[in-house]
C-alpha cells in the first residue's frame, strides 16, 4: 500500500523542477538572441567604419592634396601677394605600381608634346635604360641635364654621394615669370647649337640622317659592279661538284672548277625563288650593299654550267628545268646580334639616342657617374655659389663633346646605320625570317632578343652586316601580312635615323614605277630560258610594295617634323 503523502510530495518536487527548467531555458534563449543582436551590430559597425575609411577619408585626402598642388596666395588678394608654387605628385604617379615597365615615348608622344614649348616634356630626354647604380639600392631614371637646369637646382655639398647629388633637385628655386621665359628661349637656342655641333662632327645631319663621319666609316659591301661581274662569271663557269650545306636540306654548296664557291637555293615552289631574286633586285634599287651577289639559273644537265656535275644533281634530287638562285659564297661570317636600342626595353632610335651613345650616356653605370662628376662640378663652382647664371662658354662646352667619337663608339654607330637600312628593307619586303622571327617568339622566350638575329651575319674583317635568306619577301610574306604586320611595324615606328641615300632612293621609286624597274632588272639579268619558267613579280605584290614605300616615307616625314633642325 502506497503512502499518499509520499506521492503528493514527489509530485510537488516534479512541478518545481519543471518550472526551474523552463526558466533556465528562457534565460538561455534570451542570451542567444542578445548574442546574435550584438554580433549583427558589430558587423554593421565594422562595415560603417570600413566604408568611412575607404571612401570618405581618401576623398578628404585628395581634396587636401589638390589644394596643396594649387597656387596659394598668402595674405590679401592684392597684386603684390607672394605666390607659393608647390608641385605635388600626380594621382597616376601615386598609384603607379613599382614593378610596371617604364613607358618610353614614341614619335607620336613627342609630337603631341610640341605645345609645351621648345623645351617640351620629351625635348631633351636622355633615354637611359633602367639599372641600379653600384652600391645603391634605388633605381634611377636619369633625365638629360644641362647647365641651365643645374643652375636652377640647390646642389649639395661636394662631399655628398652621387645619388644624393642626383636627388638634390627636390627643392627648386622658382624664378620670376620673365626669367622663366628668358631661360626657356636660352635653352631652345642651345638645343639648336647642339644640333649644329652634331652636324659639324658629322654624326647626325639635319636631325634624322646619318652624318658624313658615319657614312665614310660604313663597309664597302657589294655594289652594282660586283653583282654584274657575278652574273657574267656564271655564264662562263662550270660546276665541279655539289656538297651538302647552305642552310635547308634541298640547298647545296656549289664548288666551281677554279675553286670559287656559291650557295644554290632550290625550291619546289617558285614563289620562294621569286622572293629571293626580286628582294635582291629591290636591294639594288635602294643602293644597299649588304646583299651578296645573286643570279638565277635553270637546272639543265646539258648546259655548260651543270654538265660536269650530273651525278650530284641526281643525288640532290634536283629536277631539270627547275629554277635556282645562285649566291656568291661570303666567308669570315659570324652571327650578328640585335643592338640594344632595338630590344624590347628601349626599341627606339633617334638623334637623342645617338647623342647618348656618343657621350656614353646609354650605359647608366658609367654615363651617369661621368655626367655628374664632369658637369656638376664646374657649374657648382662657377655659378651656384655666387647665384649668377652659368657662362655661355661653360654651357656650350657641356652640350656635346668637341672631339669626334672614338673608334669603339664609331663602330657602334656604323652597326646602327646598317640596322636602319635593315629595318627599312625588311619592312618593305615583309621578311618573316629575320627580326620578326625573334619578335614573334619573344612572347614565349624573353631571352630571344639577346640571341643572334635570324639570317643575319657579320663579316669579321669588315663589320659588314650581310642580309641572308630573303626568300619570304614580296610574295610569301605579303600573304601573311594580316598575322604579322604588327611585328613588321614595331621597329619602323620608332626608327628616326636613316641613311640619306636610302631615303632618296625610296623617293625615286615612289615617283617612278617600282614594278617596271624591278621587271626591267629581271629582263636584263636573266635569259629567255629562265623567264619561261620563272614569272615576273605579280602586280598584286607591286601594289603592296608601293603602299609600303609610302608608309616608310611617311615615317621619315614624321621624324623630320619632330627631330629635324629648324
Amino acid at each position: 500500500m502506497f503512502d499518499v503523502r509520499t506521492v503528493e510530495s514527489g509530485a510537488c518536487c516534479d512541478q518545481e523542477r519543471d518550472s526551474g527548467d523552463s526558466a533556465m531555458s528562457m534565460t538561455a534563449r534570451r542570451r542567444r538572441a542578445f548574442q546574435r543582436q550584438a554580433c549583427l551590430l558589430s558587423v554593421l559597425a565594422a562595415f560603417s567604419l570600413g566604408l568611412a575609411l575607404g571612401v570618405f577619408v581618401p576623398l578628404i585626402g585628395i581634396s587636401q592634396a589638390a589644394s596643396k598642388g594649387a597656387i596659394v596666395v598668402d595674405g590679401s588678394s592684392s597684386s603684390s601677394s607672394r605666390l607659393n608654387l608647390e608641385p605635388q605628385p600626380s594621382l597616376q604617379a601615386l598609384h603607379h605600381p613599382a614593378h610596371q615597365m617604364p613607358h618610353f615615348p614614341t614619335i607620336d608622344d613627342i609630337r603631341s608634346d610640341e605645345s609645351a614649348g621648345p623645351r617640351g616634356r620629351y625635348a631633351s630626354v636622355s633615354f637611359i635604360a633602367e639599372e641600379k647604380l653600384a652600391g645603391e639600392g634605388e633605381v634611377i631614371f636619369q633625365p638629360k641635364l644641362d647647365a641651365d637646369s643645374l643652375a636652377d637646382r640647390k646642389l649639395p655639398s661636394p662631399g655628398g654621394s652621387i645619388v644624393e647629388q642626383m636627388l638634390a633637385g627636390s627643392s627648386k628655386v622658382v624664378p620670376a615669370p620673365q626669367q622663366m621665359l628668358e631661360r626657356r628661349e636660352s635653352r631652345a637656342s642651345k638645343l639648336d647649337e647642339s644640333a649644329d655641333r652634331e652636324d659639324l662632327e658629322g654624326v647626325i645631319r639635319d636631325g634624322i640622317y646619318w652624318g658624313p663621319s658615319v657614312e665614310r666609316a660604313l663597309p664597302v659591301g657589294f655594289d652594282q659592279r660586283q653583282s654584274d661581274s657575278w652574273s657574267r662569271y656564271l655564264r662562263e663557269a662550270e660546276v665541279e661538284r655539289l656538297e651538302i650545306g647552305c642552310g635547308r636540306m634541298q640547298n647545296r654548296l656549289l664548288v666551281f672548277r677554279d675553286g670559287t664557291r656559291a650557295c644554290a637555293r632550290y625550291r619546289q615552289n617558285t614563289d620562294q625563288i621569286q622572293g629571293e631574286l626580286f628582294s635582291f633586285y629591290l636591294g639594288q634599287l635602294l643602293n644597299l650593299t649588304n646583299l651578296a651577289p645573286s643570279a638565277a639559273s635553270i637546272i639543265d644537265p646539258e648546259a655548260r654550267l651543270w654538265a660536269a656535275a650530273t651525278e650530284e644533281l641526281a643525288g640532290a634530287q634536283w629536277k631539270p628545268t627547275k629554277p635556282v638562285v645562285i649566291t656568291k659564297w661570303i666567308g669570315n661570317l659570324e652571327p650578328a646580334g640585335i643592338p640594344q636600342p632595338f630590344r624590347p626595353l628601349e626599341r627606339h632610335l633617334n638623334r637623342f639616342d645617338v647623342r647618348n651613345i656618343t657621350e656614353g650616356l646609354d650605359r647608366p653605370r658609367d654615363g651617369v657617374r661621368r655626367l655628374l662628376l664632369e658637369r656638376l662640378g664646374p657649374v657648382r663652382d662657377n655659378s651656384v655659389g655666387t647665384g649668377a647664371a652659368p657662362s655661355s662658354s661653360s654651357s656650350s662646352s657641356t652640350t656635346l663633346p668637341s672631339q669626334p667619337p672614338p673608334p669603339e663608339v664609331l663602330d657602334r654607330l656604323v652597326e646602327l646605320a646598317q640596322w636602319s637600312d635593315l629595318i627599312v628593307f625588311d619592312y618593305l619586303i615583309a621578311n618573316l625570317d629575320r627580326v620578326v622571327n625573334n619578335l614573334y617568339n619573344f612572347q614565349w622566350n624573353a631571352d630571344i632578343m639577346a640571341a643572334p638575329a635570324h639570317n643575319l651575319a657579320r663579316q669579321t674583317d669588315s663589320s659588314l652586316l650581310v642580309f641572308l635568306d630573303n626568300e619570304s619577301g614580296l610574295l610569301h610574306g605579303y600573304r601573311l601580312l594580316k598575322k604579322y604586320e604588327a611585328y613588321h611595324g614595331l621597329l619602323l615606328d620608332n626608327l628616326c635615323v636613316f641613311r640619306r641615300s636610302t631615303v632618296r632612293a625610296l623617293e625615286a621609286l615612289r615617283d617612278a614605277s617600282v614594278g617596271q624597274r624591278l621587271n626591267a632588272l629581271f629582263e636584263r639579268t636573266t635569259t629567255a630560258q629562265i623567264r619561261d619558267v620563272l614569272p615576273p613579280l605579280p602586280e598584286k605584290s607591286v601594289k603592296i610594295l608601293v603602299d609600303r614605300i609610302d608608309r616608310v616615307l611617311g615615317q621619315v616625314q614624321k621624324c623630320r617634323e619632330t627631330f629635324a633642325v629648324r
